[in-house]
């Protein structure tokens, strides 16, 4: 039986994609953007994420968990990217007790 989190983004993946936002869409201290990751917990590969509005459309609406964060100028992306992970993997260990 695998681990959950085989089955989530990598962490690094996460990292370098919240660097990313961080230097190109953050301007000033007092700025930030929310993140959601999102998966299905089945393929390390299959995930989304959006910025902003946590809307019901977007490239993370198909996915039925959702992680969500914050990101500004002072963001540590190791940090956040555990933490997204975390959540994700918290909810799927939960779906898996529903069984």
């Amino acid at each position: 039986m695998k681990n959950i989190i085989d089955n989530l983004p990598s962490k690094e993946l996460l990292i370098e994609l919240i660097e990313n936002i961080r230097t190109r869409d953050i301007d000033q201290d007092d700025e930030y953007i929310d993140i959601t990751i999102a998966s299905n917990g089945k393929d390390p590969n299959d995930w989304g994420f959006q910025t902003g509005d946590n809307s019901y459309s977007g490239a993370c609406y198909s996915y039925h968990h959702w992680a969500i964060g914050s990101i500004d100028f002072q963001t540590d992306p190791k940090e956040l990217a555990t933490d997204l992970l975390d959540q994700l993997e918290e909810l799927l260990a939960y779906e898996s007790l529903e069984c």
